[in-house]
């Protein structure tokens, strides 16, 4: 199943605030312009109405006139351009009104259209004259040849049989509607923008709460049990910010128990401790005097005897660093030289070590007994877990110094290889068999404290040629060194 990414809280808020106001803008925007269309149509027709109604009552008695006296009132001249008696009489009386730019044409009973502002027989759609009819007003919306709307009135005169035409143009119209909507995209645009800046300032003020508590999570999660939620008077918040408050003081008095205890039972632990090697070292001196069974006794006491002493030397160095009573002794190294030192004294001392090319004359600013103490660590940690380090390596990589502890075991699984730093935590299936899990889980975290005192990083992957096995890489910061005349510190 493949994961999606999915938005985050804050992005989902402000997201569905812009959606929300896309829509409510777009809907206002959409029945805005139809009622401002249909009103401007509505209105252009009924003037248009008007202005043909009147004009005809206009025109009714003049027409009346030429019906009853068709002759010319005086002969035309010979040679002379025929003037069409019939348009000459109704220009003359200047009837005609067109405030709106309509076209007027006349056809009387002859069939001979008689136009009266340029309009001409052919512009009229053909249904507009089908439908013109005594007593009633026929209307069409229509486009001219250049896509121009217009807006056709037609009458008849049913005691003249005279049919009367107007055409309205309908680009004022156009333009407005065509501007209206530009404005109301613009808008609704707009208004999402605003819907988009409001979702977020709503949610980043709603979520602010969580975002403290990620923050004071996230301090605590450092080692900073001082951080607290601020008290609120927030009725919805109050319960959540006294709870959380609660369990930090509960988390830090558990922990404070916890080290307190370490740090007492290893105290007290040293004494007996000292006792027992003192008598065991006794009975060593004699071994001879002791029957075999004895001596092999003696020895196995001497193993765990170690192996309690370092126990014990390891949690008062955990307690110490959680009081914060540890304090580098920092110095230049020279870093080849120092893993070479560290890796003789180690259980594995023919490991070889290898440094990047260039690298060889790395020098760090180190504590070298706590850098050495995690090194040896991470390579005791290889001899028992995996048949010992197969390689010891130093390179450098953005700035940084990373030393490498490489390995043929059976490797740290994904899932480990995060918590297997921490305190008493040993990997997957190998806690759970006696014959390997020798220890207690106190080496790597040591190795992490001793890092992170340093400033530094530590992590475990596979091998980079691909073989089974464990690559552990200590990242320490280069830092500035200071040149001096004193021997670096190995």
């Amino acid at each position: 199943m493949i994961n999606r990414p999915r938005l985050g809280l804050l992005a989902r808020v402000t997201t569905i605030y812009a959606l929300g106001a896309l829509l409510l803008s777009s809907t206002v925007a959409v029945a805005t312009f139809a009622l401002v269309q249909r009103q401007l149509i509505s209105d252009l027709e009924e003037q248009a109405q008007l202005q043909a109604f009147r004009n005809t009552r206009r025109l009714g008695p003049n027409l009346q006139r030429l019906q009853e006296n068709p002759d010319p009132p005086e002969p035309l001249e010979e040679g002379a351009e025929v003037i069409d008696r019939f348009v000459s009489l109704i220009l003359d009386t200047s009837v005609i009104f067109r405030p709106n730019g309509a076209l007027v044409l006349i056809i009387p009973s002859d069939g001979q259209a008689r136009s009266l502002s340029g309009l001409e027989a052919r512009d009229i759609p053909a249904d507009l004259q089908r439908f013109v009819v005594d007593d009633q007003v026929a209307e069409k919306r229509f486009n001219d040849g250049d896509g121009n709307p217009l807006y056709g009135i037609g009458l008849r005169f049913p005691d003249l049989d005279i049919e009367y035409y107007e055409i309205v143009p309908m680009t004022a119209v156009a333009n407005t509607l065509s501007s209206l909507r530009v404005i109301l995209i613009g808008v609704s645009l707009g208004a999402s923008l605003l819907g988009a800046l409001l979702g977020y300032y709503s949610a980043r003020r709603a979520l602010q709460p969580l975002s403290q508590v990620g923050l004071a999570a996230g301090a605590i999660a450092g080692g900073d049990f001082s951080a607290r939620l601020e008290p609120t008077v927030d009725p919805s918040l109050r319960q959540i910010t006294e709870t959380f408050n609660e369990m930090v003081d509960a988390l830090q008095r558990r922990i404070q128990r916890d080290e307190r205890f370490t740090s007492d039972v290893s105290h007290e632990l040293r004494s007996p401790l000292m006792t027992l090697s003192a008598s065991v070292e006794v009975i060593d001196r004699r071994r001879a005097e002791l029957p075999e069974p004895a001596q092999q006794a003696v020895d196995l006491l001497k193993k765990d005897l170690e192996r309690f002493q370092r126990l014990v030397e390891d949690l008062l160095e955990i307690s110490r660093m959680d009081v914060g009573a540890v304090e580098l002794d920092l110095s230049p190294i020279l870093l080849e030289e120092f893993l070479s030192f560290v890796v003789a004294q180690s259980q594995t001392p023919s490991v070889s070590i290898i440094a990047q090319q260039g690298a060889e004359d790395l020098v760090i600013m180190a504590d070298k007994r706590r850098l050495a103490q995690a090194i040896t660590n991470l390579i005791d940690n290889a001899a028992k877990y995996a048949g010992g380090a197969t390689c010891i390596g130093f390179e450098t990589s953005n700035g940084k110094a990373q030393i490498l502890v490489e390995d043929r075991g059976p490797g740290v699984a994904v899932e480990d290889r995060e918590r297997i730093f921490d305190r008493f935590t040993r990997a997957g299936a190998d806690a759970g068999r006696r014959d390997i899990a020798r220890g207690v889980g106190l080496g790597l975290s040591l190795v992490a404290e001793h890092v992170r005192l340093h400033n530094g990083e530590v992590w475990v992957t596979g091998r980079r040629d691909g073989d089974p096995g464990a690559r552990f890489v200590v990242e320490l910061p280069i830092g500035d060194v200071v040149e001096s005349d004193e021997e670096l510190a190995i």
